[in-house]
């Protein structure tokens, strides 16, 4: 995948390697933000922790389990966004995705998703995509509400975060809905 340019402040480019220390201190600037709602924060402590995520991802994204882009907004790397658990017999796959706390409430998660459905439909030929947001997380549901992803279940105590377990709302999108909204 080349750098793909959303607008002229936005885009998302195939995560390398060498995107590790910027995400690391990303990461690491937005940790209060992020500990509620992200399991892995605590389990990123060092740039070497994000370096052997990357590579995990790189080499899932090889054989075609995942995708995985970094959002970088005017030049700055700003988070990222996945489909992750994509299901080649049953052409699904499950979208994650989290932003540095100064990127938010700009269309940024938003315009990404967008993107990244795009991608999802036209390239990697999924049928359905699905998201699962922490019941209390407001920014990560609006995401998907603005997006109109269809809300299928409340799954109680269903997350583990924190030591907590907590209730996740699930959301879904399916190529058809996709394609009529364009249509339209």
């Amino acid at each position: 995948m080349f750098i793909n340019i959303i607008d002229k402040h936005i885009s998302l480019k195939p995560t390398e390697v060498a995107d590790a220390e910027p995400l690391f201190d990303l990461v690491d600037a937005n940790r209060d933000y992020l500990h509620p709602w992200m399991p892995w924060v605590d389990a990123t402590a060092t740039v070497q922790d994000e370096h052997n995520f990357i590579e995990r991802m790189l080499t899932k994204q090889a054989k075609g389990e995942i995708f995985i882009a970094t959002i970088v907004v005017d030049g700055e790397v700003a988070g990222m966004i996945d489909i992750h658990n994509i299901s080649a017999i049953n052409h699904r796959g499950e979208v994650g995705y989290w932003l540095g706390q100064d990127f938010v409430g700009k269309g940024v998660m938003t315009k990404s998703l967008e993107r990244v459905e795009e991608i999802a439909f036209t390239e990697l030929d999924l049928h359905k995509l699905s998201v699962g947001a922490d019941v209390n997380n407001k920014n990560s549901r609006g995401v998907v509400e603005r997006r109109q992803y269809h809300q299928d279940a409340t799954l109680r105590e269903n997350i583990l975060v924190n030591e907590e377990y907590r209730d996740e709302v699930i959301y879904s999108l399916t190529v058809d809905e996709w394609s009529k909204r364009r249509d339209d």
